[in-house]
């Protein structure tokens, strides 16, 4: 039996997140020591991620390649821009250096949204379910390492109980696994998410530069 559209992509992008989960800025913040500024910046740069790609997702709603994974809990540019505000302040749009590679990625979303969308989805998998599997781990060394208190500044992580994340992680991946999408298609959807991996790699590599 041929792998779910799911499967395909975590075995077409493993060695790529791996890379990604190394890259530039991300060993220190999954340590706990990458400097507030540095987290301030990341943050900045994946919220004009979220803002890119969710009107997109909201424009072609009714796509028949991209209904099936709409889960409005999983929405993150609201509520990046509410975590920025408590850890920088109202400007930080305009103070925060939005990262080139950030600015080609957003680029690149609007350009699908115009011309291909159900390449959306590859997106919406590297982004959301990476937020599903490791944004709650991620979530308490961030508290921590800044001195966070409740949800003020770390409301990006935060998806509910565990038992709920399961359960939006695996509707999300059992939704992948339906899109009517033949083997082209599929293959298709996961060379966007290797691309999608490798502007994480070279956008967590600018931040680390920036410092």
């Amino acid at each position: 039996m041929d792998s779910g559209l799911a499967q395909r992509l975590r075995e077409g992008t493993r060695s790529l997140h791996r890379q990604t989960e190394g890259a530039g800025v991300m060993p220190a913040l999954l340590r706990g020591t990458l400097p507030a500024a540095g987290f301030h910046r990341m943050q900045r740069n994946l919220q004009a991620l979220y803002a890119a790609l969710e009107p997109a997702l909201q424009q072609w709603a009714e796509h028949p390649a991209l209904a099936p994974l709409r889960q409005p809990a999983l929405a993150r540019a609201a509520v990046l821009a509410a975590d920025l505000n408590a850890l920088h302040g109202p400007d930080w749009a305009s103070a925060l250096p939005l990262m080139p590679t950030a600015q080609v990625y957003a680029e690149r979303l609007q350009h699908l949204a115009r011309d291909a969308p159900a390449l959306l989805a590859a997106h919406s998998y590297v982004r959301y379910l990476g937020d599903l599997s490791g944004g709650q781990a991620l979530g308490r060394v961030v508290r921590q390492a800044y001195g966070l208190v409740g949800s003020a500044g770390s409301s990006f992580f935060d998806f509910g109980p565990p038992e709920q994340v399961k359960a939006m992680a695996a509707q999300f991946r059992a939704a992948l696994d339906a899109l009517p999408l033949d083997a082209a298609q599929q293959q298709a959807q996961v060379d966007e998410a290797r691309w999608a991996f490798g502007q994480h790699e070279r956008l967590f590599e600018e931040l680390a530069a920036s410092l």
